[in-house]
């Protein structure tokens, strides 16, 4: 195999890697979109999106979809967060709070042939936020 194509493949193969950037910048996102809202204790990270305004992270837990909902109204409840609503639908649950104008939304299901339970939280940020010094955000 000639030396440029070897040089090829290998940047066609990198290309396609997760970019550490891309993926940095995801974290970030979901760090300001979600930045007062906790996960259920020994949660497993599966993965985290974000667009301009918005981020989802997506977890995993060995706990049922109710005992995690009701540890979610208690945590809303001592932390000023305001559950707007809650609705369920066969085996999925979707919570939505705000606090101070931040809002959350968590959607809950059982897991998929093994026990547990797998959810979503998904933050935005709004324009009127502000960051922790005090910049608007943009």
């Amino acid at each position: 195999m000639s030396r440029p194509l070897i040089v090829l493949t290998a940047v066609v193969a990198l290309t396609g890697c997760d970019r550490p950037d891309e993926s940095l910048r995801a974290r970030q996102m979901a760090s300001r979109a979600l930045r007062n809202v906790l996960a259920y204790p020994q949660s497993t990270l599966v993965r985290v999106a974000a667009g301009e305004n918005a981020a989802e992270i997506v977890l995993t837990s060995p706990a049922p979809v109710p005992v995690i909902v009701a540890w979610y109204r208690q945590t809303f409840a001592l932390n000023q967060w305001e559950l707007k609503s809650e609705q369920e639908r066969h085996d999925t649950v979707t919570l939505f709070a705000e606090r101070r104008g931040e809002p959350v939304w968590i959607r809950l299901y059982p897991n998929s042939g093994a026990p547990g339970t797998t959810y979503t939280l998904v933050g935005a940020i709004l324009p009127d936020s502000v960051t922790t010094d005090s910049t608007p955000v943009r």
